[in-house]
């Protein structure tokens, strides 16, 4: 699909909604004249819900400033959504590289995205030390996850340039017996069962719980890999009285994952020509292995004051855990046809304990009532990293055009030596208000102090860091132009210490940097289609990047960083989304920007500037309203890194949803329909990732 086509249709959609709002009334009007009997079909949820992550305000979608997409639990049941992964390859102006088996970097708007929470609080994950597995996240046990685009350090912390993913967890707020069980088969060898249960734990439903557990084991279309997760995640929910309310809960996620790679494929030969490998091809062995546990707590409470106000309480704890016998091979030489390879061994548990409050309502000032919200918030995260040396191994391997993955495991030492330790510390107040100066313009200003310490050495390096009263402003404004059509500005400041070394082990100083973004949002078929408009510009110093020599952080096969100063991203989004016509749901997106460095060099062009989705979903309401199909599908642009590159390509995803009866629920679902190769993931380092070719998922769901 060529560039020109893709701003036509978005030039094209544009036109055709600035006719819309006379025809929308007509055809509106039709449909509230008219009744059909349907069986009911679970769906979308076509009301917006209140999201804190860029205001920490509760605003819905359209009152905050910012970009925002929500991605409900019907979406990801329809469309087989199992992994972050896959909820964030559909949402519009989200970029994700597949490093390898457990590791995915997320990107918008020409940076990393580093801020992933769990119901508004920051979360680790193990994010230290590569060890990063958001990637495996199973949504099974979440409601929705919430992405805002462009920088939130108002409220989660650290000021990311990106966006800001928040996961909300399901609720126990039945008060009768309700819940589902689904099994599901796929492609490779896919099996899976799930059951989500709740119901009222005492006689008036004052007290709820609500328990999710699932089993999954399947192979894959790489040699060698199989995998097992177990899933389990159980909240109780007690209404104190009327006013005060307390949730506990907890969670636990295992995978267990055999014949795991480390890294990427080569991607070109070390004198810069291209391979063309089998998409089935790993640099994995037999007795390779990657296990994580993923385990937590949580307590929330809860309380509505006389005057309306409102006081929430939240304390988590989480701890993430891996362990992983791993080769990894880089350099392939084409006449010889050998490899360079390191085994290596590990394991590593990063731990945090996070406390926020935060209290909000309104006030009265010149006889208008505002908004306001102040909070607090504390966390502290320990990481340890050990490493179990290969006392000898071959660090070659031959005929790697033949290899057939047989590589010896190596003798490896009897002690584990400590080779990352780090403690982080962060504390912060915020405090925002919106101003409701007519009923027509609203204006939003807030601020937090961040406190930031990092103690601790890294392979050798030491990694103490720290910042005190760091301040970072927002603001952003809201002019309703009429009934339909609402224009909106913002900006943010971006500090966001980070965990990047250079050549010779030094950590590099925190990102720092400023954020605008201006748009419009308009409404349609009385809110049935949404259209936004938004321009963005980012200005970033420090922003690391891969040294350009190669060279790799001492005692450590990653690569090592510089800093890129004067780094400016800008760009455009454009998004429809909605539910125009009975039966019908939509969501279309494209988004576009350039990143450069002082010099105009481009950064991070191993991320995609140019980006089409779109997801559409038709109930046959009249003619077979138990059927609903959808149609899926995501362009992207020219992505290269060194001596790899991958050019613009589309897949085609479709899903068909057929309710046998009230409880009985029958979902199919079809990814790359017409099976594309291409790589999710290169780098600097030529490493390649081949995305998954044609597949498709069954699965049977009762409903109760």
């Amino acid at each position: 699909m060529e560039i020109f086509s893709i701003r036509h249709l978005t030039l094209s959609v544009m036109i055709a909604l600035s006719s819309l709002p006379a025809w929308a009334q007509d055809t509106v009007d039709q449909e509230e004249s008219s009744s059909t009997d349907t069986i009911t079909v679970v769906g979308n949820d076509t009301q917006s819900p209140d999201i804190s992550g860029g205001t920490g305000m509760g605003l819905s979608a359209e009152q905050t400033p910012q970009s925002i997409s929500v991605v409900d639990s019907y979406t990801m049941q329809d469309w087989g959504m199992d992994s972050l992964n896959d909820v964030l390859n559909n949402v519009i102006g989200i970029s994700l590289k597949r490093d390898d088996d457990v590791r995915t970097e997320y990107q918008s708007r020409g940076f990393d995205i580093n801020n992933i929470q769990i119901d508004g609080t920051p979360y680790a994950w193990g994010s230290l030390g590569n060890s990063s597995g958001q990637a495996l996240a199973d949504m099974s046990i979440y409601e929705r996850v919430e992405v805002v685009r462009g920088a939130t350090g108002l409220t989660t912390g650290v000021g990311d340039p990106s966006a800001s993913i928040n996961l909300v967890r399901k609720h126990a707020d039945s008060k009768t017996l309700k819940g589902n069980v689904e099994a599901t088969l796929g492609s490779w060898d896919q099996h899976t069962i799930m059951a989500d249960v709740q119901n009222a734990l005492n006689d008036d439903g004052s007290l709820r719980g609500r328990l999710v557990t699932k089993y999954t084991e399947k192979n894959s279309y790489v040699d060698l890999y199989s995998s097992k997760r177990k899933v389990l995640y159980g909240v109780v929910e007690k209404d104190i009285n009327s006013n005060t309310s307390l949730r506990v809960g907890g969670n636990y996620q295992s995978d267990d994952i055999d014949g795991a790679s480390w890294g990427g494929l080569p991607g070109a030969y070390s004198d810069g020509t291209a391979t063309d490998l089998a998409r089935s091809k790993t640099t994995a062995t037999n007795w390779s292995y990657w296990n994580t546990k993923n385990e937590g707590a949580f307590i929330e409470l809860q309380h509505t004051f006389a005057n309306g106000w409102k006081w929430k309480t939240d304390y988590s704890y989480s701890r993430y855990e891996k362990q992983d016998k791993l080769l990894y091979l880089t350099s392939l030489d084409k006449t010889a046809d050998s490899i360079s390879a390191y085994p290596e061994k590990d394991h590593s548990n990063t731990e945090q304990n996070s406390l926020s409050t935060q209290l909000s309502g309104q006030y009265d000032l010149l006889g208008r009532a505002h908004d306001f919200t102040l909070g607090l918030t504390y966390s502290r995260e320990k990481y340890r990293s050990y490493e179990i040396y290969a006392d000898s191994y071959s660090d070659t391997i031959d005929n790697f055009s033949t290899w057939n993955n047989n590589y010896a495991e190596p003798s490896w030492s009897s002690s584990d030596n400590l080779v990352e330790e780090l403690k982080t510390e962060q504390k912060g107040i915020f405090a925002s208000t919106r101003l409701n100066v007519t009923d027509a313009f609203k204006f939003i200003l807030g601020g937090r102090l961040a406190y930031w310490q990092r103690e601790g050495q890294s392979y050798e390096a030491d990694a103490t860091y720290g910042d005190n009263g760091v301040f970072m402003p927002y603001a952003g404004a809201l002019y309703d132009l009429n009934d339909q059509t609402r224009f909106y500005a913002s900006y943010a400041t971006i500090y966001e210490p980070q965990n990047a070394q250079t050549s010779t082990g030094k950590f590099l100083d925190p990102v720092k940097g400023d954020t605008y973004e201006i748009g419009m949002k308009n409404r349609y078929f009385k809110d049935r289609l949404r259209l936004n408009v938004a321009l963005f510009r980012t200005e970033e110093n420090n922003l690391a990047q891969n040294d350009p020599t190669g060279a790799t952080i001492p005692n450590s096969e990653d690569p090592a960083q510089v800093a890129a100063d004067g780094v400016t991203s800008k760009g455009f989004e454009v998004q429809v989304s909605g539910h125009p016509l009975e039966g019908l749901d939509m969501n279309l997106g494209y988004t576009q920007f350039q990143a450069k460095d002082k010099d105009g060099e481009e950064v991070n062009t191993d991320f995609a500037r140019k980006q089409l989705k779109m997801m559409s979903s038709y109930q046959f309401v009249h003619l077979l309203p138990q059927l609903t199909m959808g149609v899926s599908l995501r362009w992207q642009g020219k992505t290269y890194s060194n001596d790899v590159s991958q050019p613009a390509y589309s897949l085609v995803d479709m899903m068909a949803k057929y309710q046998v009866n009230d409880n009985v629920v029958v979902n199919l679902t079809i990814n790359n329909l017409f099976d594309k190769k291409y790589y999710d993931y290169l780098d600097s380092d030529n490493e390649v990732h081949y995305g998954a070719p044609l597949s498709g998922t069954l699965s049977v769901g009762y409903l109760f």
